[in-house]
């Protein structure tokens, strides 16, 4: 994900499909459809803080990366 937007828009959908959980009782699941509906949103909950958690280790991965590429450098020319 190295579009920044996306990465900043990412957690939206986490959050609304947890704002929807809460807003569910256990008593619903009694309803037709609603236990298909319940492991969807987890589904797409957990899909969407996956991407999110890839993103933020692949920025991670390159942030380490040019830390140790510059600093040889450092070393090399340091005061």
């Amino acid at each position: 994900m190295d579009n920044i937007e996306a990465l900043i828009e990412a957690p939206h959908t986490p959050y609304a499909r947890l704002k929807t959980l809460r807003n569910m009782e256990e008593v619903d699941l009694l309803l037709p459809n609603r236990i298909e509906q319940h492991c969807r949103i987890l589904e797409d909950a957990y899909a969407a803080y996956t991407k999110i958690e890839t993103a933020v280790d692949e920025l991670g991965q390159k942030l380490e990366y040019q830390h140790t590429r510059l600093e040889e450098g450092v070393k090399k020319y340091g005061v």
